[in-house]
């Protein structure tokens, strides 16, 4: 799994170092073509276009926390929730990245002391989170509640305290965590250059005791899962397809180079390599030229890469790029020109298909975020000292994730809305969907500007008289328009 996890996190982040790991040669390619071709090489991410996309979904509904209702502990966490003091908004969308990309990413809960004092509750200290990634879990246990008994947890290090002294060398470190202690084993060794041989090694030990009773360290789930060391990452299989894009992108790319830049065939009459008259021929040409026997009268002529190749090639790049997006249901984010299916981002019709899909995922990824985010409640009033029992479930729970997820636009509501407006639909449908374009269209108003404009389409009638001022929805003549027909009929009889 160390290899799947690099590869994830490094298809997601790209970059030119990306290239010379992923692109792969051509039995029959030179290794200076090979070079060359590795440094035209490019890619649109699409690894890190779904992830970013369904991150952007989940959090685009209103999450809401009782701070009303929440201990100052638990205030304070989230208006600081890392040793950087970002919101606890913030690191949630930065975690719920990470466990896109990994499948499984785990959170330390730790506390830093800033000031001692007689208890627990009169300690001065700042309760903080950090994420770790799967690649610096080594080992862990669970009991049968599938609760952490221990685990062990491998930290990166730089020796950079004194810009004088310091060498700057990178080292690792161990720490295992326990229900009530936490150990810390610092490496060292004699000669460098040997590694970890046994002679050759030196452990530091720290120890303390953190008394909580509980493994202070949480996984968070792309999607809830029952593993216990592993979960399905969204991009475990697309990071591959994403691959395979990039690759034959590159393919693509040397056709294209062969095709503008064609290899040119002259005839050298009998000429072999070496001759004097063979030489000529090569100075008068750009020197990247074949020569052939032209004795019966062959023509130059110019090789060149067949044409279908490439048509072959970009239909595969464009089947590639309609399943990477389907299986995640986001298609409709993809335009006309750029999705290989053709679906226009302007219609609500596409993305009414692909809601379905992308909701499910979105409510599971939800409420794996709410479950992480509550654990972490409680492991900050254990640290604080605070009490109060973080409820987990019900209307108590502190922390309300959406369960309803509106992907469409403001397009795609006036679409429907036009749409429903050509069906014989009951007003109640008309008034509901006209309340959805509001939302849409003025997403900053005021509650009572709002209120004024829901309460007006509350009153709408669907009679025509009401859309149509100065017209009559019955069509009957009015009185004085009966009085004047009368007087006509009246004047032409006594004409006659």
């Amino acid at each position: 799994m160390l290899e799947h996890w690099d590869f994830l996190k490094a298809t997601y982040e790209g970059g030119r170092d990306w290239f010379a790991k992923n692109i792969f040669p051509y039995m029959k390619e030179g290794q200076g073509e090979f070079q060359d071709r590795v440094k035209r090489a490019y890619r649109f991410n699409h690894s890190r276009e779904v992830v970013d996309l369904v991150n952007k979904y989940t959090f685009k509904g209103e999450i809401r926390r009782r701070e009303q209702d929440a201990p100052e502990c638990i205030r304070k966490f989230w208006g600081a929730s890392t040793r950087k003091r970002a919101s606890i908004d913030t690191y949630m969308r930065y975690i719920s990245k990470l466990a896109s990309v990994y499948g499984r990413i785990w959170v330390v809960v730790d506390s830093v002391v800033e000031r001692q004092g007689e208890s627990l509750a009169e300690t001065k200290s700042q309760v903080y989170s950090y994420e770790v990634p799967p690649q610096d879990v080594l080992d862990l246990a669970v009991d049968e509640d599938g609760d952490l008994r221990w685990i062990l947890i491998r930290e990166r290090v730089r020796d950079d305290s004194d810009p004088f002294v310091s060498s700057g060398d990178v080292s690792y470190r161990y720490r295992l965590w326990t229900r009530e202690e936490w150990f810390l084993f610092s490496v060292h060794f004699i000669d460098k250059g040997k590694g970890f041989e046994l002679g050759n090694v030196e452990f530091t030990i720290q120890t303390d005791v953190h008394g909580l009773g509980v493994v202070p360290v949480i996984w968070v789930d792309h999607m809830i899962s029952e593993g216990i060391y592993t979960a399905p990452s969204l991009i475990g299989d697309i990071a591959y397809l994403d691959r395979a894009c990039a690759n034959y992108l590159s393919n693509l790319d040397a056709i294209i180079q062969d095709q503008t830049f064609s290899q040119l065939a002259i005839p050298a009459q009998s000429l072999l390599p070496g001759d004097d008259g063979h030489n000529k021929v090569l100075e008068a040409g750009t020197k990247r030229i074949f020569t052939f026997d032209g004795a019966e009268g062959g023509k130059p002529f110019f090789l060149s890469p067949d044409p279908k190749q490439a048509e072959l090639i970009i239909t595969s790049i464009k089947q590639i790029i309609n399943e990477i997006y389907h299986s995640v249901g986001v298609a409709g984010e993809r335009t006309k020109q750029d999705n290989s299916s053709g679906i226009d981002n302007s219609s609500g019709v596409a993305k009414a298909y692909d809601f379905e899909r992308v909701n499910s995922l979105l409510v599971n990824k939800a409420a794996s975020l709410e479950l992480a985010e509550l654990q972490m409640l409680k492991l900050v009033c254990k640290w604080s000292g605070d009490q109060h029992e973080v409820a987990m479930s019900g209307p108590e729970r502190l922390v309300h994730y959406p369960r309803n997820f509106d992907t469409r636009t403001l397009y795609d509501e006036l679409d429907i809305s036009g749409r429903i407006e050509m069906l014989t639909a009951p007003i109640e449908l008309k008034r509901y969907q006209l309340k959805q374009v509001v939302s849409k269209l003025y997403p900053y108003i005021s509650d009572k500007d709002r209120k004024e404009i829901e309460s007006a389409i509350d009153e709408m009638d669907d009679a025509v008289a009401s859309m149509l001022s100065g017209f009559d929805a019955t069509n009957k003549p009015t009185k004085e328009d009966s009085n004047q027909g009368n007087e006509e009929v009246i004047n032409q009889g006594s004409k006659q």
